[in-house]
């Protein structure tokens, strides 16, 4: 007997969905263990506190995009996602993803060493040699954009600009602005892009 075509649709989405929390599952249990080991405390305090969100957010993608588990991951998927992805979809100035390099490659360094991920190592050199392309990247993204404005009123009033919770909060004091008064909305633009 034939299937009704949104109950196959619905077993499909509960199948995707089952995977993608395995997924994160198995990214959530690397970097607590991750949290526990030399290569984590080599990582500056504001890397440590970007670490786990970053590696989460690369997880994501790379299963999103590229449907790979962690244990998956390959340079071409990685690439990808950190030029033409977590860019843009991650609203922050340079020095956010100068960090955000950093923790990758001593979470990569830590999958080979600590978890015998074969594929560790050269992810880490991928990430390295990305770096200076992903920081064009950002600045392409953000040159003459009320982003750029945003962070740079960011710096002025103290906040962090590589800590996305900072960004964060900045997002909801120009929110906030802007709700108050709407002559206001250009002066300080909304956000524009997910964090």
């Amino acid at each position: 007997m034939r299937r009704d075509g949104g109950a196959m649709i619905n077993e499909h989405l509960e199948e995707a969905n089952r995977l993608f929390e395995e997924a994160m599952k198995e990214s959530t249990n690397k970097i607590n263990t991750f949290e526990k080991t030399f290569w984590y405390r080599q990582l500056s305090y504001s890397e440590q506190m970007i670490s786990r969100q970053t590696i989460l957010y690369i997880s994501e993608y790379m299963f999103d995009y590229h449907f790979q588990t962690l244990s998956e991951w390959d340079e071409v998927a990685l690439q990808d996602i950190l030029l033409d992805i977590f860019p843009h979809e991650i609203v922050a100035g340079p020095k956010f993803f100068e960090k955000a390099v950093i923790v990758l490659v001593k979470f990569f360094e830590f999958l080979h060493y600590h978890e015998q991920y074969p594929q560790g190592l050269s992810l880490a050199k991928k990430t390295k040699g990305l770096s200076d392309m992903i920081l064009v990247e950002v600045d392409s993204l953000l040159r003459h954009s009320p982003e750029e404005n945003l962070l740079s009123l960011g710096e002025e009033l103290g906040l962090d600009t590589s800590s996305l919770d900072d960004i964060d909060f900045l997002y909801k004091l120009a929110k906030a602005i802007q709700e108050k008064d709407a002559r206001s909305q250009r002066i300080v633009p909304i956000k524009t892009r997910k964090i």
